[in-house]
């Protein structure tokens, strides 16, 4: 979840990095900030087929040996449904195990698609105990999807 959220913190050439607001949901972890690339405006706001670099730090209050990554996004019914294509294994975006109450790195990339329409919606990042059970981190923001 860290090594490659560089959607919520690497820049793009030409792309300035900004911390970018959002709220913790989590109730065992702490997020400290995120990036997220491109963001020129709060909300960020983003169009199709484009790559979104996302990267912060968190703190877990536990450890966790293989934490597990879901990443959802509010559609026009409100409701909370998966982002495809981003890898539920959390070690794959930090490094792995997560010590507790040790700040660690994230970083991920995301692509966005023609879905959902344009609209203002949230995203959120929610990181699972390793058997999926009980949610330890989280994290939302609000995002813009403009279609030219």
């Amino acid at each position: 979840m860290i090594r490659t959220i560089a959607i919520f913190a690497l820049f793009i050439a030409y792309v300035q990095a900004k911390n970018t607001s959002f709220t913790n949901c989590g109730q065992e972890g702490t997020i400290l900030w995120v990036n997220v690339v491109p963001c020129n405006s709060d909300p960020c706001t983003f169009k199709p087929d484009e790559i979104v670099n996302i990267n912060g730090q968190l703190i877990s209050d536990v450890a966790i040996s293989s934490p597990i990554l879901r990443t959802q996004v509010k559609d026009s019914d409100d409701s909370w449904v998966d982002y495809p294509n981003v890898d539920t294994d959390a070690c794959k975006y930090t490094d792995c195990p997560i010590e507790a109450n040790v700040a660690t790195s994230f970083a991920l990339s995301l692509k966005t698609f023609a879905w959902p329409p344009p609209m203002l919606t949230q995203i959120r990042f929610q990181v699972y105990n390793s058997d999926g059970s009980n949610e330890l981190i989280c994290g939302a923001t609000t995002i813009k999807i403009k279609h030219d």
